[in-house]
Formats: structure tokens, sequence, C-alpha cells
């Protein structure tokens, strides 16, 4: 399978002066201090606040437990929807926290594929 993104982890990418545009997608656990994080990181980037080649395309929220979120994550949620670009939510994935290499688990959970599938589509434009 192809790479289509990389891991900056805690951090905005830091490219040379030259670089070309890079589409960035933010990953946060769907809990208060994940959707807090990501909020914030999607308002520097509102305020121009971040490395000039770097251009949010989205956020993914991936749940933080099987249960229902807390009613301050769907808040945050739907305040970075107005924000960002997209916001995509991705579910409980069970069969991922016994797994030392979730890339090779083969034919990714429904919710995964989707996903991937529009953030392909959403880095594309």
């Amino acid at each position: 399978m192809t790479q289509i993104g990389y891991d900056y982890g805690p951090v905005w990418p830091q490219l040379p002066q030259n670089s070309p545009m890079i589409n960035v997608v933010l990953v946060c656990r769907a809990s208060a201090a994940g959707t807090l994080a990501a909020a914030g990181a999607v308002e520097q980037w509102r305020r121009r606040a971040i490395p000039v080649h770097a251009q949010v395309r989205g956020v993914v929220a991936v749940a933080a437990s099987p249960r229902r979120p807390p009613k301050i994550v769907n808040e945050r949620l739907q305040l970075l929807a107005g924000w960002a670009p997209s916001v995509w939510r991705v579910g409980w994935q069970e069969v991922l926290l016994a797994a030392d290499k979730p890339n090779d688990l083969g034919v990714p959970p429904p919710d995964i594929a989707a996903l991937r599938d529009s953030i392909v589509e959403a880095v594309s434009i």
C-alpha cells in the first residue's frame, strides 16, 4: 500500500523556505483533551501562525472509547466543523487495540477504509 502521509507528532511540519505547499490532516482523540488540542491547532492555522507551506485539509477525531463521547467533545467537533475544511469521525476500533502493526491487519475496517478514501479525495483538490 502506498503511504499517503507522514506523522509529524505534536508539531507542525518544518520544511525549507521554498518547499511546495503540503496538505495537513490533524488527528485527535475524541476526548476533551484531544479536541481542545485540535481546536488550538486549527486556530493557529486560521491565524496563519504556522509554517506558510502547510494547508490544513481537515481533522480526524478517533473515538476514545466504545461509549458515547461527552457533550464537550461533540460541541468542540461542531466548532471545528465550522473552522476546518473537513471533520471526519472514526468509530471505536476494538481490533486495533491488540494489533502490533495495524497495517498488517489486511482489509481495514469499513470506517477506516471510508476515511482513507475521503482524505485522499480532500488532499487531491
